[in-house]
């Protein structure tokens, strides 16, 4: 009622409502421009404050899931270097890393000391000597006096055919006139194990003079043997543990999601072997610098082109090395894991260490320089003996890298088929016995259901039949109630009337 009245009020002409307010209250067109200068049109970005605005991107420019696949479609080596440099960036800020390589120089070291400690206790390779200027018959004589197997050569040159051939270690060539001192030759090294059992000493001719004495040769090549087997099985090993730790968080189908599998595998394999320079570079300063140190300068320098080739063939062998373990962590069960590791460790240690206990056997020498697993530590030892032609180096490189390629194609298309199907090589086998075995656990539930004592059934129709007995009986009694009803109604309406 009050509101009424005072809508009344203010609409009457001689009211307290005049003509103006009647316009402002009905927006007249005189104030509609006011009211625009009071508000801001929130269409127009450049007048809202910037502490105000809204930030909506364009639906159409926003990734669905934010990988960097939907910025821009990668290329194989595009995807194939950012792997790598999360690879690399992963197991180089790892204290593994820096431990390996605290780990690596000291190594070195200790080879060094062990090598110069080896050296001469198998070096002698072949202890036969032939002699030159002895006569037949005394030849067994002169055998008996030194305890070493002699044999006769007729003139020098024979003397060095039968040391080509292997047919004996060093030569002793007397003087015919029997005024000057005997001569000693072998062909790259000293003959330990001849000088051994002469009495007297005498300076070692060499038929091929090598590249650098073997007192240095044998204790470098130890190193290079501890720098190559440290750095496959640390990467290796880094490796290994990244593809397992990726495949239980299921970080692996993240990354398949954006990057090719095969792009990401070689990668992964790729990146490390780089990175694995650095132990190669780290163990060859070392030694330099040592020599450098000892004023053994010259030395150091004819280990240069050895050292050279052995970074190469090193860098092919660690290739291998991480192919075979991305191969082996596809694997469905943890017992071929085990054993595939095992034979990776065992034959990257074999080959590491074979060609020392060879050395003083050149044909051996010669086959072990172009197996994979062996050819980083053999080829620089034979290049050491000024023994190994410029491109013996090359096609050591190119075997150890073609069988590396050949490991890594296989073991990417494992890795292809681990991400695509959830299961390593026989993940489907294993699957089917899970499967199966699923199967019949659930047979022999359903079977021990069936065979349920049958009273719970029997005890179930009985009360079922109990039930509808009582169900019957209490409709008969409800009928006989209503008809009692209905009689005493009648009656009560006879006794009214």
């Amino acid at each position: 009622m009050v509101d009424d009245n005072r809508d009344e009020k203010k609409s009457a002409p001689g009211g307290s409502g005049g003509p103006e307010d009647l316009d402002i209250v009905r927006g007249g067109a005189g104030d509609e421009s006011a009211f625009e200068e009071d508000f801001i049109d929130l269409g127009d970005e450049d007048q809202v404050p910037e502490e105000l605005r809204e930030d909506r991107p364009d639906p159409a420019t926003v990734p669905k899931t934010g990988l960097v696949s939907e910025f821009h479609d990668l290329s194989a080596s595009q995807a194939a270097y950012l792997v790598a440099h999360r690879e690399t960036s992963t197991v180089s800020r790892s204290p593994l890393f820096y431990v390996s390589a605290l780990v690596l120089g000291l190594a070195t070291i200790a080879a060094l000391i062990i090598g110069f400690q080896q050296t001469g206790s198998e070096a002698g390779g072949n202890s036969t000597l032939a002699v030159v200027g002895v006569p037949e018959e005394q030849a067994d004589a002169f055998a008996q006096q030194i305890g070493i197997p002699v044999v006769v050569a007729e003139t020098v040159e024979d003397g060095e055919a039968m040391l080509r051939s292997g047919e004996a270690g060093a030569v002793y060539a007397m003087d015919p006139t029997g005024m000057g001192q005997a001569q000693l030759i072998a062909l790259d090294r000293e003959p330990t194990a001849v000088l051994d059992r002469l009495n007297q000493p005498i300076p070692v001719q060499f038929v091929e003079e090598p590249a650098v004495d073997s007192s240095l040769a044998d204790p470098v090549g130890w190193g290079l043997g501890a720098i190559v087997l440290l750095a496959a099985l640390v990467m290796g090993a880094a490796l290994y543990q990244n593809l397992r730790t990726e495949k239980r968080n299921r970080l692996a189908e993240v990354i398949a999601s954006a990057v090719p599998a095969r792009s990401s595998a070689w990668g992964r394999v790729y990146g490390l072997s780089l990175l694995s320079l650095t132990f190669v570079l780290v163990g060859a300063g070392v030694l330099l610098i040592g020599l450098s140190i000892g004023q053994r300068t010259s030395e150091a320098v004819a280990l240069l082109p050895g050292l050279g080739w052995f970074a190469l063939i090193a860098l092919a062998t660690v290739f291998l090395v991480l192919s075979a373990h991305l191969w082996i962590s596809t694997s469905a069960t943890r017992a071929a894991r085990r054993i595939g590791y095992g034979a990776v460790v065992v034959l990257a240690a074999a080959g590491a260490v074979l060609p020392m206990f060879f050395r003083a056997e050149q044909t051996v020498l010669t086959v072990l320089s172009y197996v994979p697993f062996s050819s980083p530590v053999a080829m620089p030892l034979r290049f050491f003996g000024d023994n190994a032609e410029w491109w013996e180096g090359l096609a050591a490189a190119a075997v150890a890298g073609a069988v590396g390629l050949i490991v890594f194609l296989l073991a990417s298309a494992a890795y292809r088929r681990t991400l695509l199907a959830g299961a390593g090589r026989a993940g489907r086998s294993a699957v089917a016995r899970r499967s199966r075995k699923a199967g019949r656990g659930a047979a022999a539930a359903s079977a021990g259901a069936e065979d349920a004592p049958e009273g719970a059934s029997a005890t179930g129709s009985d009360s079922g039949k109990g039930g509808t007995a009582e169900a019957a009986e209490a409709k008969a009694g409800a009928a006989g109630k209503s008809a009692g009803a209905g009689k005493s109604g009648g009656a009560a309406e006879k006794n009214g009337k």
